[in-house]
């Protein structure tokens, strides 16, 4: 469907970085053709997670997608409490707010909230993926398609969730998601991860805040 999908990444985002360096990482990031910025939540202080996001936002700017991921870090109520606080920020999406495997607990807080919610890259196999689906459990699908069995289910997971009216952004290994997601046909993210650079003699593209496709063997 595309020959280039959105691509935003964590590489500065980590709960361990100070402020300043979340910074710094991000400015970096957009400089070299990332399109949105992901950073981590989940700290014991949720009041230093809201101030670690307000002052990203008002880092990057209103217009550049940012996203949280909160890694399985909250129970329901903090989820729901947390998510009303990060309404007026505008972000993307609210990643894995609750256990990967609580699809109610999911459901009830996309429903709540205005602000996307993002989950599923815990998931081992389409089955479980089908219970969030069935569930309404999340906005913003994330498979990954070595976890679930590999290319062939990831395409039929694609079908399902293309069907439920889900966007798509699947989990590492950008290397093989970036030509599976620019088979989905609604608009995509694949996350950028730098990090993994010194395994790969070659380096995918990032321009305008985009991942380019390859046209070549690889």
């Amino acid at each position: 469907h595309r020959d280039s999908v959105r691509t935003y990444n964590t590489s500065g985002g980590f709960l361990h970085a100070s402020l300043d360096e979340v910074r710094e990482r991000a400015t970096q990031s957009l400089a070299e053709g990332i399109g949105g910025i992901k950073i981590k939540v989940g700290l014991p202080d949720t009041a230093e997670d809201l101030r670690r996001v307000r002052a990203v936002r008002e880092h990057i700017g209103a217009s550049v997608p940012l996203m949280v991921d909160a890694n399985q870090q909250w129970d329901r109520a903090t989820a729901l409490r947390m998510g009303r606080r990060l309404e007026d920020l505008d972000l993307t999406w609210i990643e894995e707010p609750l256990d990967a495997y609580d699809a109610e607990g999911h459901a009830d807080l996309a429903r709540a909230l205005d602000t996307p919610i993002a989950t599923g890259e815990m998931l081992a196999s389409v089955a479980e993926h089908r219970q969030l689906i069935t569930a309404r459990a999340c906005d913003i699908i994330q498979p990954d398609a070595p976890r679930i069995g590999g290319i062939t289910n990831f395409l039929r997971l694609m079908t399902l969730a293309d069907e439920a009216g889900l966007d798509l952004a699947p989990h590492f290994a950008m290397e093989i998601h970036l030509h599976l997601a620019a088979c989905y046909p609604r608009e995509p993210w694949v996350e950028h991860f730098d990090w993994l650079d010194p395994l790969f003699e070659e380096r995918l593209e990032t321009r305008d805040g985009r991942m380019i496709v390859p046209d070549r063997p690889g």
